[in-house]
C-alpha cells in the first residue's frame, strides 16, 4: 500500500501545485484587469468631469428660467380656466335663450296652424259652400234654359220639316 499512497501523494501534490499555478495566473489577469479599469476610469472621469461641469453651470442657469416658465405656465393655466368658465357660462346663456326662443316659435307656429285651420272652416262653410250652392243653382237654371232651347229649336225645326212636307205634299 506504500506505493498507492505514494501515487496518491504524488497526484495530489501535483494537483495542488497546478491550482496554485492557475491561482497565480489568476490573480495576474486579475491585476491587470484590476489596472486597465482603473486606467479607464482615470479617462471616463477626466472627459467626464468638464462635461459634468457643463451640464452643472446650465442646470445653474436655467433653474431661475424653468422656474419663470414654470409660474408663466401657472399663470396662463389659471387664465384659461377663467375663459373656459366664462365661455361654459356663455354657452349655457346662449343655449337657455335658444331654447326659450324654440318654445316660443312652436307656440307661434301652432297657434298660426289653428288660426289657418279656423280661417280655413270659416271660409268653407261660409264663403266655399254658398257659392257652391250657387253654382248648382246657375248650372240648374243652365240646364233648364238648354232643355227650353232645345226644345222651342225642335219645335221650329219639325214646323220647317213640316212646311217642307206639305209643300212636298202638295
Amino acid at each position: 500500500m506504500s506505493t498507492v499512497a505514494l501515487v496518491f501523494i504524488i497526484v495530489a501534490a501535483v494537483a495542488i501545485v497546478l491550482q496554485m499555478v492557475i491561482l497565480l495566473a489568476l490573480y495576474k489577469a486579475m491585476r491587470q484587469t484590476a489596472s486597465r479599469m482603473e486606467g479607464i476610469a482615470g479617462r471616463m472621469e477626466q472627459q467626464t468631469t468638464p462635461l459634468l461641469t457643463t451640464a452643472n453651470a446650465i442646470l445653474e442657469d436655467a433653474q431661475p428660467k424653468i422656474a419663470e416658465i414654470t409660474g408663466n405656465l401657472a399663470e396662463s393655466s389659471a387664465t384659461v380656466r377663467a375663459h373656459v368658465s366664462q365661455v361654459a357660462e356663455a354657452t349655457g346663456e346662449i343655449l337657455e335663450r335658444a331654447r326659450v326662443q324654440a318654445a316660443r316659435m312652436d307656440e307661434f307656429v301652432g297657434s298660426t296652424m289653428g288660426k289657418i285651420e279656423t280661417a280655413t272652416e270659416v271660409l268653407e262653410n261660409r264663403v266655399i259652400s254658398p257659392v257652391r250652392r250657387v253654382q248648382g243653382i246657375i248650372a240648374a237654371v243652365n240646364a233648364g234654359l238648354g232643355i227650353l232651347r232645345s226644345t222651342r229649336a225642335e219645335r221650329k225645326s219639325r214646323a220647317a220639316r213640316a212646311g217642307q212636307d206639305e209643300e212636298m205634299f202638295i
